[in-house]
């Protein structure tokens, strides 16, 4: 019988995960890179990045948790939350003038999804 994960299992071996992400997205000078489980989360996971002070906190919920414990690979989704990083800025600047939020957030969703697109490449590629 296999031993029951907990939320701190998942984060030990996350915050290598992201660390090596942060490293090939040039991230390095953000810190601190925490990740936090949230349980009220209705999101998948989540990306809170502070400014100016240029730290990032992942956030996880119930759903990634268990699918991890299943054995299910969510390092995608990590990926994904961690260029977030990268698409913020633009978008902050972009709500803040006239494009509609709808519009702006699918377009930051799917630009999100290519940068970690990328990552993931150039991590098969590695392997």
């Amino acid at each position: 019988m296999a031993l029951k994960q907990t939320h701190k299992d998942f984060e030990k071996w996350a915050l290598p995960v992201l660390q090596k992400i942060q490293k090939k997205l040039l991230l390095e000078d953000y810190h601190p890179l925490t990740i936090k489980y949230r349980k009220e989360m209705t999101a998948y996971a989540e990306c809170a990045i502070r400014y100016p002070y240029k730290s990032i906190e992942i956030r996880y919920s119930t759903s990634l948790f268990e699918d991890w414990c299943k054995g299910e690979d969510v390092k995608n989704e990590l990926t994904h939350e961690m260029c977030h990083v990268v698409t913020d800025p633009f978008y902050c600047k972009a709500v803040s003038r006239y494009l509609g939020k709808d519009e702006l957030e699918d377009e930051r969703e799917r630009l999100t999804d290519h940068i970690a697109n990328i990552v993931l490449k150039q991590e098969l590629r590695d392997k």
